[in-house]
């Protein structure tokens, strides 16, 4: 073997080298934005799941407020029902919000 065709072959291992390096390299990246996509969809069915329960929070003090007063829990009392009412639609909204961002991952 002379120096011409030693130089090829090692040119040729390096590029082999370089280009198993790049596709390794690129399919670390793509795991990695799929796991960080996946984690960025976690925390926003998180921050959701935060907000639907401070509204069950909030209509259960309100209905504890309610009955407190001495409020009777009916559908003449237009008021308090349009509040309870207005919160039950904020929990439905936030719950298919949920289901849509499980959904992503």
């Amino acid at each position: 073997m002379n120096v011409e065709d030693f130089g090829n072959k090692v040119k040729d291992l390096f590029s082999r080298g370089t280009q198993a390096s790049k596709e390794a390299l690129s399919k670390a990246g793509d795991k990695v934005q799929d796991f960080t996509d996946k984690s960025v969809t976690k925390i926003e069915i998180h921050k959701l799941e935060t907000k639907r329960d401070c509204k069950y929070e909030e209509m259960g003090l309100k209905l504890s407020q309610m009955l407190l007063e001495g409020a009777s829990i009916t559908s003449s009392n237009a008021e308090d029902i349009k509040i309870l009412n207005d919160i039950q639609e904020e929990i439905k909204n936030l719950g298919e919000q949920i289901k849509v961002k499980e959904s992503e991952l």
